[in-house]
């Protein structure tokens, strides 16, 4: 019997071979954009990475827990150092690996409110706190900083309260490619942080303003959903004005309601996040009478 059992092992070696064990999939998807700007999707915001020949460029980082993943997928697209880290807002799944990205020598720049948010979170903290400062304190205040590095043009707009006191906006004209932040959920209902100064009004605000001046072909990095166009930002703009207008309309609702009597229906493609934000909490943002989310 022994040498049948010899021939069955040299002849079928697989049907008794330990099966092997499917690689890992990477934690993060990287897509290109343009010739500088990449968009990589995990855990957490979406982030983006712009590259010039010498050096590179991320926006957000999300979690810290995450960041040394994230810097693998950064390297799969180059090897030059990260000289900036723009931070879109302070909330934790945007700019929650700030402390590892210094640590890599990475400059960060965000608006004046990300470092005063930061620093009420956790007073005793300076690592990861934002080295330069776009605007000032009065999140209502329009600021601007452009970035030229090397062939690299990004320009850096806080336009006023919209998802939070501290948002910018990081596009560079030349490749037509726009991150947003949380100042866009695509596909998602809005968080509108009101206890960090969001507003509904300037949000809207916001939107019109893009509208009016962005390329059709633009590529928006939204702070959550997947990649997508100027057509997906004017249909964000039109949620926006029917949730506030059905606000407006109807002051003595209460936020549970307002939801109740809007027509979500014509809207079926945005989604709440149980949990965090629904109908209820986006009306209780739109009407004044709620923080935005869902307390816990």
């Amino acid at each position: 019997m022994r040498p049948l059992i010899l021939a069955a092992v040299l002849l079928f070696p697989a049907a008794i071979a330990p099966a092997q064990a499917a690689p890992p999939q990477p934690l993060h998807q990287v897509q290109k954009l343009s010739d500088h700007a990449y968009a990589i999707q995990g855990p957490g915001g979406n982030v983006g990475l712009f590259v010039t020949a010498h050096a590179a460029v991320l926006i957000d980082d999300q979690f810290e827990k995450s960041a040394p993943e994230l810097l693998k997928a950064v390297r799969t697209v180059t090897q030059n150092p990260i000289k900036y880290l723009v931070n879109t807002h302070h909330h934790p799944d945007h700019v929650g690996a700030n402390g590892f990205f210094a640590r890599q020598g990475a400059i960060i720049v965000a608006h004046a409110n990300v470092r005063k948010h930061l620093l009420a979170q956790n007073p005793k903290t300076q690592e990861g706190l934002p080295e330069l400062s776009v605007g000032e304190e009065d999140g209502a205040k329009l600021a601007r900083l452009d970035l030229h590095l090397e062939d690299l043009e990004l320009h850096m707009v806080h336009y006023g309260l919209g998802h939070t006191d501290d948002d910018l906006a990081i596009g560079s004209p030349t490749d037509k490619v726009l991150h947003l932040g949380d100042l866009f959920f695509h596909g998602l209902l809005p968080f509108i942080d009101k206890d960090a100064g969001g507003s509904l009004d300037g949000l809207l605000a916001e939107f019109e303003w893009l509208a009016s001046w962005l390329p059709e072909d633009v590529k928006i990095i939204p702070g959550h959903g997947p990649i997508c166009g100027k057509a997906d930002l004017l249909h964000h703009r039109d949620f926006l004005k029917a949730v506030l207008a059905h606000a407006k309309a109807n002051p003595a609702k209460s936020p549970r309601e307002l939801a109740d009597s809007f027509d979500a229906k014509a809207w079926s493609d945005y989604k709440p996040l149980e949990g965090f934000v629904t109908w209820e909490t986006l009306f209780g943002a739109a009407s004044g009478k709620g923080s935005g989310r869902v307390q816990k």
